[in-house]
């Protein structure tokens, strides 16, 4: 390679495409694998079959990119303001994060231009020996939250989520893992101390211990993840949980570090659907859904599983 490049460089380009956060971690395997067998042990991802495959690859991320040496972590923040009488909605509600476009698409496309910059800084001729640079968004047997707390974007919070101090837990991650020798992060401190807010706020008590959720509980997985599986009728009766039909924000609503972060600078995180009602939904047909929802991450449910829910 003829040319190189500074971690430096690469988190200033990654702050240019509208990255809210980034920071570098090593590729090392992740420190808590004992928890992710003790969670597949507990049968904790219920139908998440995903989460049993791979586990090495999920542990050592140089199973899962040969050769890696350096993980780009990024973060994106995607909170908008709650809309006027969104909170007296007693059905048919969406998670903040499905508000607008998919974040996956979104995410995605900055990797792939920051790979891109990092490239042509490096200005090789024989692409042959060229880094590797994999970006990944939530679809790879990959420790994200691990690994984005471990580059210092925050920390893995009670709700077992990645926090972060000025943008709470409204993010969302993408990664490169690279064969690059780069400078690597610091990790910061937990700062949730004693609050339990969000395992008091959950209505299935989903989160049965700080930063353990039993996802068969949680009405995100209910609601998104769990085909053969709908809220039995006793949670229904709770209103808290049958006024959302696609994800929830519950914990996160509860969080003192979320009750003051900044509006996304994202334009395609512009909020187009924070809702549907039941009967609005139980009368389109799949391709008048399809339309409806473009480019939402709503078109990741599956349509019979959304139309049972509506059903309820």
């Amino acid at each position: 390679m003829s040319g190189s490049i500074t971690s430096d460089q690469i988190k200033s380009f990654a702050l240019q495409l509208g990255f809210d956060l980034v920071g570098i971690a090593s590729a090392d395997p992740i420190a808590h694998s004992e928890h992710l067998y003790n969670y597949l042990r507990n049968n904790y991802q219920g139908e998440m079959d995903y989460l049993a495959r791979n586990t090495e690859k999920r542990i050592h991320p140089a199973q899962l990119v040969p050769g890696a040496r350096s993980v780009i972590c990024t973060a994106l923040n995607y909170y908008q303001p709650t809309p006027d009488n969104y909170s007296h909605l007693t059905r048919g509600k969406i998670a903040r994060y499905a508000w607008g476009t998919d974040y996956h698409l979104v995410v995605k496309e900055k990797l792939k231009q920051l790979a891109d910059f990092i490239s042509a800084q490096l200005n090789c001729s024989d692409r042959t020996v060229l880094p590797l640079l994999r970006c990944f968004v939530d679809i790879a047997p990959l420790a994200e939250k691990e690994l984005a707390a471990r580059a210092g974007l925050g920390w893995i919070g009670k709700n077992n989520l990645l926090i972060n101090q000025q943008f709470g837990s409204w993010l969302v991650l993408g990664e490169i893992v690279t064969s690059l020798p780069l400078d690597h992060d610091q990790s910061v401190a937990d700062q949730c101390g004693d609050c339990s807010r969000c395992l008091e706020a959950c209505p299935t008590q989903a989160l049965v211990q700080p930063r353990t959720l039993d996802a068969r509980r949680c009405v995100s997985y209910l609601t998104i993840e769990a085909k053969s599986t709908l809220p039995d009728a006793e949670k229904l009766k709770n209103p808290k949980v049958a006024q959302w039909i696609f994800g929830c924000d519950l914990c996160q609503n509860s969080c003192p570090f979320n009750q003051s972060t900044p509006t996304s600078k994202e334009p395609d995180f512009q909020p187009r659907h924070c809702s549907i009602q039941p009967e609005q939904l139980l009368k389109m047909t799949r391709p008048e859904f399809e339309k409806h929802f473009a480019h939402s991450p709503l078109l990741h449910a599956d349509w019979n599983h959304l139309r049972q829910l509506a059903k309820l």
